[in-house]
């Protein structure tokens, strides 16, 4: 696997092969970050599409190749705000920290690419694990047992053996994936 210095000379160079890998390795957090601003998937989709043509009119400034995942988080954000506001959405409901680089800290930034990555899994992992793990973990606000066992249709009882063997094969599939 080929470093983000060397993707990201290789993309300079016009190697397609290096933007399929840059692509591939950050579209998780290139799309759950639009989502997680509230973005429409549509609208996320085009928000996608937008930030990596941005991304290749500014190869040339990116001086620091370890800020990537951060450019492309930011640039994320910002693409997003924009689409928000011409839906005319409230600013009240656009996280201020969007127009401020600054005010992202690493951590949420490395939480947005792990996300990402467990949704990816999820896709693999498919359905009804991805389901059930989503409605356990992933769920705002949390779930209890009974919701859950009424929305996928399981005893109570059952939801604890379901759960451990999907999150069994959400790790062989994360394993892979690393």
């Amino acid at each position: 696997m080929r470093t983000d210095a060397e993707l990201l000379t290789l993309c300079i160079e016009n190697d397609e092969s290096a933007w399929k890998e840059m692509v591939q390795r950050y579209q998780g957090l290139v799309y759950s970050a639009a989502i997680g601003v509230g973005l429409s998937p549509d609208d996320a989709g085009d928000v996608f599409q937008e930030v990596w043509a941005e991304l290749f009119r500014s190869l040339l400034r990116i001086r620091t190749p370890e800020a990537l995942p951060r450019w492309l988080l930011v640039a994320t954000r910002r693409l997003s705000w924009k689409v928000a506001a011409r839906n005319r959405r409230s600013a009240a409901e656009i996280p201020p920290d969007l127009v401020d680089p600054w005010a992202l800290p690493d951590e949420e930034a490395a939480a947005v690419a792990a996300r990402g990555e467990i949704e990816q899994a999820l896709e693999e992992v498919g359905n009804p694990c991805a389901g059930l793990i989503r409605l356990l973990f992933l769920a705002q606000p949390p779930r209890q047992y009974r919701e859950v066992a009424a929305s996928v249709g399981m005893a109570v009882g059952a939801i604890g053996a379901a759960r451990s063997r999907c999150m069994n094969k959400l790790r062989r599939v994360l394993r892979r994936q690393s």
